[in-house]
């Protein structure tokens, strides 16, 4: 990383979601019995698509996401791939909500709106072009981030 890009970086979180973790290896044993026990293609192949797909959630729960605050804006990333990008003007407003279960986990949304969650706490930020949710276990971290990056003195 270049020097001038360190000096663009005010903080950065992470937010993963390694108990999630707890449950996918588990389902991850039901295709790898299957493929110990029999070797036909109806069976292997599905197994292998389950086990690749099983193995990248892994990675995606273990490593959670990334949220860099930068003088310019907010970067949410995962596994180093940028997921999405807000321009620190875009900031409209922001504050930490309850999230619920039945909103569901990792990346959701629709359209205008998208959440980045593995927990039940989210800095709700509103933009014109949309709004944003980002999980994490200290909420109040990420306000105390976004502050840093628009210059807002409160929110909460």
């Amino acid at each position: 990383m270049s020097d001038a890009y360190e000096s663009d970086v005010l903080a950065e979180e992470t937010h993963s979601g390694r108990a999630w973790s707890l449950l996918i290896l588990p389902a991850m044993l039901g295709p790898a019995i299957a493929l110990s026990l029999t070797r036909t293609a109806t069976v292997v192949w599905p197994a292998i698509v389950a086990c690749a797909v099983g193995l990248g959630t892994l990675a995606m729960t273990w490593s959670g996401f990334q949220y860099r605050f930068l003088r310019h804006g907010v970067e949410i990333r995962m596994l180093g791939f940028r997921l999405r990008s807000i321009p620190k003007q875009s900031i409209v407003s922001y504050s930490i909500e309850p999230w619920s279960f039945i909103r569901g986990y990792g990346i959701r949304g629709l359209g205008s709106t998208r959440a980045y969650v593995w927990c039940n706490k989210v800095v709700h930020i509103k933009t014109p072009n949309g709004e944003v949710f980002l999980g994490h276990s200290d909420p109040q971290r990420i306000v105390r981030d976004l502050n840093m990056v628009t210059g807002f003195l409160t929110h909460g």
